[in-house]
């Protein structure tokens, strides 16, 4: 389980020192790439029984390429669609975003996206519901991603420019607003709002 980074080591970093505890963790880890994974690596949360929703991070040297979240789907689940190289067909749900970036704004093809996604080492951070249920959770693992997108944060290169450069985040009609000196796994704002 050396990708996954648990919610009780960063949970109460402050989202202006996250990328450095990232790295700092990330590279104490010596992490495979994603394509040399084993099976049971993969699905180490469900051998575990910890939760296997939340958060994942792509990254490639030292640089954030792409931050996403699954919250229906394990981790083991969305990480294999973002292996999908088909072009996605207007109207209907495509889950690999990243290799559509990558396609896009590295004029590549879709094979070669997913070839270089399969080199990138994967952080999973599992977001538990902390006994508030599944509905709460869902909301955590949004407001926490939405944390992670802002550029004074991950800034991952491959999200989108629009999320990333907002100061705040609006959830259910509600409105957060992001500071770098809030820490990353607060929600006392959300079961308040």
């Amino acid at each position: 389980m050396k990708h996954v980074w648990k919610y009780d080591m960063w949970k109460d970093i402050e989202i202006g020192d996250v990328y450095n505890s990232l790295m700092d963790w990330y590279f104490a880890q010596d992490l495979k790439s994603m394509g040399d994974m084993t099976i049971s690596e993969m699905c180490c949360l469900a051998v575990a029984e910890e939760t296997p929703v939340g958060l994942y991070i792509f990254i490639e040297g030292d640089q954030i390429r792409y931050v996403g979240k699954t919250h229906g789907r394990s981790f083991q689940e969305r990480m294999l669609s973002h292996l999908d190289n088909r072009t996605p067909i207007p109207g209907s749900p495509h889950l690999a975003q990243f290799v559509q970036s990558l396609v896009k704004r590295l004029d590549v093809t879709a094979d070669d996206a997913v070839k270089r996604v399969l080199k990138m080492k994967i952080v999973w951070m599992p977001i538990p519901d902390l006994g508030m249920g599944s509905t709460f959770q869902k909301s955590l693992i949004a407001a926490i991603e939405r944390r992670l997108l802002w550029h004074r944060c991950l800034d991952p290169d491959y999200n989108s420019p629009r999320v990333k450069r907002n100061d705040y985040f609006t959830m259910k009609g509600s409105k957060y607003t992001l500071s770098e000196n809030d820490e990353i796994g607060s929600y006392e704002s959300l079961v308040a709002g």
